[in-house]
């Protein structure tokens, strides 16, 4: 009857240390939201600020020059 009583404890155990962890890390997933745009800025001739803007969802570019948005790029 020993060996039945430790089999049995391992298997609940067994389980335990399996299923646990994996609702434990299941409950913790979030969808966060991304952000919508992203900036990507270079200085150039040290008086113009320019870069990219870029609609993450959508996918559109434009080019700015000195914060103002001068072309939407295709």
């Amino acid at each position: 009857m020993k060996t039945k009583n430790n089999l049995t404890t391992g298997i609940i155990i067994g389980i335990c240390v399996i299923v646990l962890p994996l609702i434990l890390m299941g409950t913790t997933y979030t969808n966060e939201k991304q952000n919508k745009f992203e900036i990507h800025m270079s200085n150039g001739q040290m008086i113009t600020t320019q870069g990219f803007l870029l609609d993450t969802e959508t996918g559109e570019t434009w080019y700015l020059v000195n914060g103002k948005k001068k072309k939407k790029i295709e």
